[in-house]
């Protein structure tokens, strides 16, 4: 348990964790930081020891990179991937023609012909789709070649670890018959679902993705580069806008994805209303829960897959890519989502599967405890005058809701957001806490989110004012809970605010 902060965390790209060389997260300490790491300034950037995986390099596949170049000549837009069946299929859906991929001890190497075009396609693929090699990977083929001396050691659960992880996710599902398969990212779990739900659904006509409420900017993407069509609708609490739209256009609806809860809003539909409407028109529903996870909200009665980023809740440490995709036998697309999902999934590295058996030992008891001290946060800012808006799941807006979902009347999403009635800088600055991208940690992180998922909203005019009009505060900070006497938190934020 963090009782303070120390003086390394408060640098800028410090890892988060400080210590483990595989943390999927950086510190950000202040704004300034923020948006040089967005603007992509060269003194941010250097100071970068770590990052989110999808979006910064990882310093070991850097490594790999250099040593293509001298060792083997390759020049050129060259990509590091988890499989070979990644790389070909970029290959296919881009058609990049001159494209060579190169495989050494389990490291695939995508190379293509220098275009900017391509290689800014390839790059946004991966990101979204989260198809990259893990850090772990990359360490264990850089200590085969002598490139780097050690190997980091760390707790793990080495016997049957594939199965001891598919076992602790189902359990969470008694009697329920998903077919549960892992992925290297929540992300990678997100496009397999929709590339075969789309497949299928195209097949019968279906050919419009509907997104409900605000939702993750790679979820975002993935509809709109890929599907033939999506339209998004913002209203989560109020389905009437969706009901009209089905009315006219429910025969062309594909699917819907939603979050549960929302990112960053925590909002949540009310889902026995929403399962009615969709099955007067037989839409499928696909529900990515990472916000809350699986230990705390349980969709199985209304989703046809759900889909879960282990690299949160799950495992609580911010050190380990890896995301679950559910399958709901109810579904009628069970038997082949069950069958062509896999051809679209990465799977996982042992050593990522060996510390994920690991830390979902405690997975069940970090969200209790985080949800309590959720409960015990946001009643302080709500009853703060400093602070304009709470959304948490507790809320009067979401909690009716949000209960039609939660595992337990007392669970609560480890995640909530709050809007500063001061101005950001000096409260953010001032802030003697972590900051940095992700959540689900057991240790308190706060994140300018809009900043860093929508920064090219936040920094125009144009861009602000469609976020006023769908209600999303350009200020606003995501606060991922941890496991800290809630009494230390609130005394920092009380400090931050200036009390």
């Amino acid at each position: 348990m963090i009782q303070e902060i120390e003086p390394h965390r408060r640098v800028c790209g410090e890892r988060i964790p400080f210590a483990n060389i595989h943390a999927v997260s950086m510190s950000l300490p202040e704004v300034a930081d923020v948006v040089g790491y967005e603007e992509k300034r060269v003194e941010t950037l250097s100071r970068l020891k770590a990052g989110y995986p999808r979006f910064v390099a990882h310093a070991y596949i850097e490594r790999i990179l250099d040593f293509n170049r001298e060792s083997k000549g390759v020049e050129g837009p060259q990509f590091i991937l988890n499989s070979r069946k990644a790389a070909d299929h970029i290959v296919s859906l881009f058609q990049i023609e001159g494209a060579i991929i190169l495989e050494d001890e389990g490291i695939i190497t995508l190379t293509i012909p220098q275009d900017k075009e391509t290689e800014s396609k390839v790059l946004s693929f991966i990101q979204h789709t989260g198809c990259l090699v893990s850090s772990r990977k990359a360490e264990d083929y850089l200590y085969k070649k002598g490139l780097i001396d050690s190997v980091y050691e760390e707790d793990s659960v080495k016997q049957d670890s594939y199965s001891n992880v598919i076992q602790s996710l189902s359990s969470l599902y008694p009697n329920k018959g998903l077919s549960v398969h892992l992925a290297t990212s929540g992300m990678n779990a997100v496009y397999a679902a929709f590339k075969v739900l789309d497949q299928i659904r195209e097949e019968e006509g279906k050919n419009i993705w509907l997104r409900l409420g605000w939702l993750y900017v790679d979820n975002i993407r993935i509809l709109e580069k890929y599907s033939r069509g999506s339209r998004i609708f913002h209203e989560v609490n109020d389905l009437k806008e969706l009901e009209e739209f089905l009315e006219k256009e429910g025969d062309k609806v594909a699917a819907i994805l939603t979050e549960s809860p929302t990112n960053p809003l925590i909002q949540v539909p009310d889902y026995p209303e929403l399962k009615k409407l969709l099955a007067k028109y037989k839409i499928p529903l696909v529900a990515d829960i990472s916000v809350a996870g699986s230990a705390v909200v349980d969709l199985t009665p209304y989703a046809d897959i759900i889909v879960e980023s282990l690299t949160k809740f799950a495992s609580g440490n911010a050190d380990v890519m890896m995301g679950a995709l559910f399958l709901n036998p109810s579904s009628p697309y069970f038997e082949r989502l069950k069958q062509e999902c896999p051809q679209y999934l990465e799977t996982p590295y042992r050593r990522d599967i060996e510390r994920m058996a690991f830390e979902l030992q405690g997975y069940q008891e970090r969200v209790k405890e985080i949800g309590r001290n959720a409960a015990v946060l946001a009643d302080f800012f709500a009853k703060h005058p400093k602070i304009k808006a709470v959304h948490w799941s507790g809320s009067e807006e979401n909690h009716g809701n949000f209960s039609k979902i939660a595992r337990d009347k007392d669970l609560h999403c480890g995640v909530i957001t709050i809007e500063p009635a001061v101005p950001l800088e000096p409260f953010y600055n001032s802030l003697n806490l972590l900051k940095g991208p992700s959540f689900g940690t057991e240790f308190t992180l706060n994140m300018l989110y809009m900043y860093l998922a929508h920064y090219e909203l936040v920094s125009t005019e144009a861009g602000r004012g469609f976020l006023k009009e769908v209600g999303l505060d350009p200020s606003l900070i995501r606060i991922s809970i941890g496991r800290e006497n809630p009494e230390f938190l609130i005394q920092e934020y009380r400090r931050a605010l200036g009390d």
